[in-house]
């Protein structure tokens, strides 16, 4: 999933506010609530907490960030563009027919559609990178100051981070590579201005200047505007990891030293380098020493996908589209399908993974589909299949996740079948007389994993 970034909000605030808004907090006393900010105030707002995010973060604006307030028909409109920009005509289709096969979307739903219908009722604000300006989306009825306020401060972030890093430019290195990488460079992104929001809405609550009461119910109002979200498959779910996780990853999985440090700069420097040399798999960003600790980097295994290919080549069968899921996905398959977050688990970390998905090492994707050539297999899209080979850092991990597979999201009729110690092969679509054919070719078809550079063997 391209994750159009800036945009996933209430959920977020749900999680985060609840937890400052609890009912013991609300009855500290607290200054009256100022009144929202007119559109003629959001300038003189936004150039007050732009100057608190500078001397937070500790780098200076190089230039004026351009705000406005935008109506919920121009978020759509925002939102509309940025689907269509990132989901890539054709890549799309084939990525629906991907996450059907392997039991992410339910056979008759679009991906777009949904999408669209998800993020456009989770807009409060957003930064726009192409144009350099924030907007902050009028609501029906307002919303509290402190709404207003927190938004501001995440967008800002982002803007001061674009002036640093050159956001687009992220995006395109490093997006629409895989649905893992996907994940990866959304969570540098939002993880930023995640982290420096919570230290923000600390300071507020240490300085009281918090309307606890006002609070509360704007958590309350934010976790109703998320229930769309929360109802949504868990694939659509997973947006929200990379705010939460990102965090917990560029604090370096120390969220306490995060709240009390006395500033934000360690926080961007953190941000910096990631964005310089970005973790190589979302495993790397649900745990964060796999990146950090040089005595326990973790880098991901990667399947050859020559070595499949030839593998899997079969007369009026082609392989039309081939992704990486990574852990984050791995353990949303190996959960039960009805499975669902509520918002006080969206503030945890570890809800994003699971003890069966947990020793990932790497994982490749293959949505095969009919023609006479591959040119018409990947334009009708008739007679879908898949092929997923999962390595795992030890052979008791393996275990572990086969042990999940019975009551897990993978659709009916799957084949799974182990490969040497550390590798499993999962069969989708595929009849049994194919099926037995495939395992039977898997001995002699010599699949190629490297890890770091060096060969990587299923079966040492």
């Amino acid at each position: 999933m391209r994750l159009t970034r800036c945009i996933v909000r209430p959920a977020v605030m749900a999680a985060l506010v609840g937890t400052l808004a609890s009912p013991a907090l609300a009855r500290q006393q607290a200054p009256p609530p100022a009144p929202p900010a007119a559109p003629d105030a959001l300038a003189a707002l936004a150039d007050e907490i732009a100057g608190e995010v500078a001397a937070l973060r500790g780098w200076p604006f190089k230039s004026s960030v351009a705000k406005r307030r935008a109506t919920p028909e121009e978020a759509r409109r925002y939102i509309e563009r940025r689907l269509d920009a990132d989901l890539v005509p054709g890549r799309t289709a084939l990525q629906q027919a991907m996450l059907q096969v392997v039991g992410l979307l339910p056979p008759s739903m679009d991906l777009r559609a949904t999408l669209l219908g998800v993020l456009e009722n989770q807009v409060g604000g957003y930064y726009d990178p192409d144009t350099k300006t924030l907007c902050l989306v009028e609501r029906p009825g307002g919303a509290p100051a402190v709404a207003d306020r927190l938004i501001l401060v995440h967008e800002l972030t982002h803007a001061l981070d674009d002036q640093y890093v050159d956001l687009n430019q992220l995006m395109r290195a490093h997006s629409n590579q895989s649905e893992d990488m996907d994940l990866v460079v959304a969570s540098i992104s939002e993880g930023s201005a995640t982290g420096l929001m919570v230290q923000y809405l600390a300071r507020l609550q240490a300085a009281g200047r918090l309307d606890m009461k006002a609070l509360q119910e704007y958590a309350q109002q934010e976790a109703e505007r998320s229930q769309p979200l929360l109802d949504a498959p868990p694939y659509f779910s997973a947006m929200v990891a990379s705010y939460i996780c990102g965090m917990q990853f560029l604090a370096k999985g120390n969220l306490m030293a995060l709240a009390l440090a006395p500033d934000n700069k360690a926080f961007g420097e953190s941000f910096l380098a990631t964005v310089k040399n970005p973790p190589r798999s979302i495993e790397q960003i649900l745990h964060p020493a796999k990146y950090w600790d040089f005595a326990a980097l973790d880098e991901p295994v990667v399947v050859d996908d020559g070595s499949v290919r030839r593998w899997l080549a079969r007369p009026g069968l082609h392989v039309v589209h081939s992704d990486t899921l990574g852990e984050l996905l791995t353990a949303i398959l190996a959960g039960p399908k009805d499975r669902r977050l509520d918002a006080a688990q969206l503030q945890l970390p570890g809800a994003w993974t699971s003890p069966a998905a947990t020793g990932w090492g790497g994982d490749r994707f293959y949505l095969l589909a009919e023609g006479s050539s591959a040119d018409e297999a990947r334009r009708t899209l008739s007679g879908l299949r898949g092929v997923w080979v999962t390595a795992w850092d030890t052979t008791a991990d393996r275990g572990e996740w086969l042990a999940a597979l019975p009551a897990s999201s993978l659709p009916a009729g799957r084949v799974v079948f182990p490969l040497g110690d550390r590798a499993a092969v999962v069969l989708l679509g595929f009849n049994e007389r194919d099926s037995k054919a495939l395992a039977g070719s898997l001995g002699d078809a010599r699949l190629a994993f490297t890890q770091n550079g060096s060969a990587w063997m299923a079966a040492r």
